[in-house]
């Protein structure tokens, strides 16, 4: 009964247009009183959903309309889209607490080296070679939702013949393996021309859902997949956006098809934009997307509720708790809101930065003086991530962003027609960036890409500014005139130092200046020498033998890995480590000064003030090498070991990680070569963040308890 009114009260909020401003915080002339301290002992909490505990009680989270649609089985939503830190992770996160009725999964099979060769073949989605891919992937998540149904009937009887047996040929592969076997088993159908294998494989699909559909007779609850993370291994290739579109179909048909099973699709937006622009069918889909919008209320809630956290006594929400910690609450929301985008991990970040500042300056309650000395941290902080949002889209736009440096926060039609002649004759940018600056080169296609992107806004001669919505695009965005404005979000004037002027022309003669921030490289390298380093080390990894006599070249490898991947939290790199007594030796050794994020959370669960990587140039590893790691655990230097390697995890490898682990020793990462190759790849196309990593040490995690 609770969480139905809870429901009811966040589907009205659905109603409250997003870009109406609204008067959130009122007038108080009661505020109440903190006790003496508060501000001290408050605890945010992280503002990336992958590392934040504090989203292990439901009651830090707010029931918006994206949450009640995921909670709710009936609700027929199945793709969530929106930008980067609107909460999908925090759902998926509420939802998996339920373990009876949800699961999670993070596929691989986005960066595919391609089954299907002729992509040709795909153009038309309504033909038999993508309803073959759509298949494929079907067979792949029914068998993922009979193994979750398993696993809560640990007897059961009388199931239909097909399920039983592809439970018994395929329900111990993983996820990635048996899209692949089916993927493969279909495609070669497909090239021989076997009209009768093409049609046996395609009638397994439905025989296995009709006999799905008999186990749901007798009321049973709704069953969920949470598939979550696909940027982590989508890579934007043609052939990963073919996947992509056909596991997006087969979502929607999984659902649609089976009474108790459901899949909840968790999508970038900037994703979602090029499947949509992709697929002719895409109307079919977008019946079944939800965007995550949030309203001012719900983002003065999430804070609220965190503020209330640490008190005994809570305060009440809607505005009380934040006049009780912030001095002029309605000047410091408004404040707040104003250099933000409506994304709750934009107003964690900055009222985190401002909390700390408030603490550093022994305040009791938060000055406005301590938003103000938070500003610059968090522009740095946003301008950063947008770069990083986008990487897949546009590799290396960071860098053209860059180039407004310390240039006017508006600029005309004409003013961004000149910045747009500049930058094409920036040879730095022209090296990095052509694969995509080309096809925008129009002024009107510039701006729009960096409207679509939440860097700048329009504002007419007359009315108010516009940013584009958090959700998926909006199909109409407003027209770009010769009178239109465009101004760059108040959320990235501090980081590129913008001055409060109106740009019309840009002398040819002007010198771009440099950012601070985006010169932040490992060594010294600048952009091009460290886009070099990237592309060697990834070429020479391709080309490591395996076994003893590439074992030098690997260990080389790893170590650039390290120094060019996780240079922001790993410093002080040092290759083959031994001991004061000389008998142990350790490939590689990082001290891990991360203040946040994956590595921080390593260094507090595991005491990892030291990070061993150890390096393997073969395939199959052995109790040898586990037992090995298991002596470099220390109490001093800290008990986490990544263990680099050319295989892929096996069964065997898990039973000796999670020995170590229950002994209380620490705990063992095993990353592949295709990993090390992911690592590279992202910071090649200027995305450096910790998801991957983060979601192998999950996996891992997951399997061993």
């Amino acid at each position: 009964m609770v969480r139905r009114k809870r429901r009811d009260r966040a589907k009205s909020t659905a109603e409250v247009p997003v870009d109406t401003r609204q008067a959130t915080i009122s007038p108080l002339r009661d505020i109440a009183k903190l006790p003496k301290g508060a501000v001290r002992k408050i605890n945010i909490g992280q503002s990336f959903a992958e590392y934040d505990m504090s989203l292990n009680d439901r009651n830090v989270y707010v029931y918006t309309p994206a949450l009640s649609f995921a909670e709710d089985p009936d609700s027929g939503k199945v793709f969530f889209v929106g930008r980067r830190g609107t909460g999908k992770t925090a759902i998926r996160r509420f939802c998996a607490q339920d373990e009876d009725r949800f699961q999670t999964i993070v596929p691989e099979i986005f960066s595919p080296s391609s089954v299907f060769q002729n992509l040709e073949q795909f153009a038309n989605v309504r033909q038999r070679p993508f309803k073959s891919l759509v298949s494929a992937f079907r067979r792949a998540l029914q068998i993922e939702l009979l193994n979750l149904w398993k696993s809560g009937h640990s007897t059961y009887y009388g199931t239909p013949p097909a399920i039983d047996e592809e439970l018994k040929q395929y329900g111990d592969l993983d996820f990635d393996e048996r899209c692949l076997c089916f993927i493969r088993r279909i495609s070669e159908a497909l090239t021989a021309g076997d009209d009768d294998r093409w049609l046996k494989e395609n009638k397994a699909v439905k025989g296995v859902a009709e006999g799905m559909k008999t186990l749901g007779s007798s009321a049973l609850k709704t069953h969920t997949l949470l598939i979550d993370s696909i940027d982590d291994y989508w890579e934007g290739s043609d052939e990963g956006l073919v996947y992509l579109t056909a596991f997006m179909h087969a979502c929607l048909e999984t659902t649609a098809q089976i009474p108790w099973a459901r899949t909840i699709l968790f999508l970038r937006e900037n994703i979602f934009e090029r499947v949509r622009a992709k697929d002719p069918e895409s109307s079919r889909l977008e019946t079944a997307v939800i965007g995550m919008d949030w309203t001012e209320s719900q983002l003065l809630e999430l804070i609220e509720r965190r503020l209330n956290n640490s008190l005994t006594a809570k305060i009440a929400l809607g505005g009380p708790t934040w006049g009780a910690f912030f001095e002029s609450p309605e000047i410091a929301w408004n404040n707040v809101m104003e250099f933000c985008q409506r994304r709750p991990r934009d107003v964690l970040i900055y009222i985190s930065h401002a909390v700390e500042a408030a603490q550093n300056n022994g305040h009791e309650r938060i000055q406005l003086k301590d938003i103000e000395q938070a500003r610059r941290r968090f522009s740095d902080n946003r301008f950063k991530d947008l770069g990083d949002e986008y990487a897949e889209n546009y590799p290396q736009i960071a860098l053209v962003l860059s180039r407004f440096y310390g240039l006017g926060n508006a600029f005309t039609y004409g003013g961004i027609e000149s910045f747009i002649r500049k930058i094409l004759n920036d040879l730095d940018v022209i090296r990095h960036c052509s694969s995509w600056l080309y096809d925008n080169a129009a002024t009107e296609k510039f701006i729009r890409l960096l409207y679509g992107i939440g860097f700048v806004g329009f504002r007419a001669a007359e009315g108010p500014m516009k940013f584009r919505a958090l959700g998926p695009q909006e199909t109409s965005p407003p027209p770009i005139l010769d009178t239109t404005d465009i101004v760059i979000h108040k959320c990235y004037w501090d980081a590129l130092d913008l001055q409060d002027r109106l740009v019309r022309d840009l002398p040819e003669s002007k010198e771009f200046g440099k950012i601070g921030k985006i010169e932040d490289l490992p060594g010294g390298l600048d952009v091009s020498d460290y886009a070099d380093a990237l592309d060697l080390t990834l070429t020479v990894l391709r080309e490591i033998p395996l076994g003893p006599d590439g074992a030098t070249d690997f260990e080389e490898v790893v170590g650039d890995v390290i120094k060019l991947c996780f240079f922001r939290a790993l410093e002080n790199i040092e290759e083959r480590v031994k001991d004061y007594e000389g008998r142990v030796v350790r490939d590689w050794i990082a001290s891990n000064r991360a203040r946040d994020g994956f590595w921080a959370m390593v260094r507090d669960r595991y005491d990892a003030v030291q990070v061993i990587w150890e390096c393997k140039n073969y395939a199959d590893l052995s109790a040898d090498d586990f037992h090995q790691l298991n002596y470099y655990m220390t109490d001093i230097g800290g008990r986490f070991i990544v263990l680099a390697y050319r295989g892929d995890l096996k069964p065997f490898h898990l039973q000796h990680i999670r020995r170590i682990a229950n002994n209380g020793r620490g705990f063992i990462l095993p990353l592949g070569e295709k990993d090390l190759m992911i690592f590279l790849r992202q910071a090649m196309n200027g995305k450096i963040k910790e998801d991957h990593i983060q979601d192998r040490f999950d996996s891992v995690l997951r399997k061993i308890t």
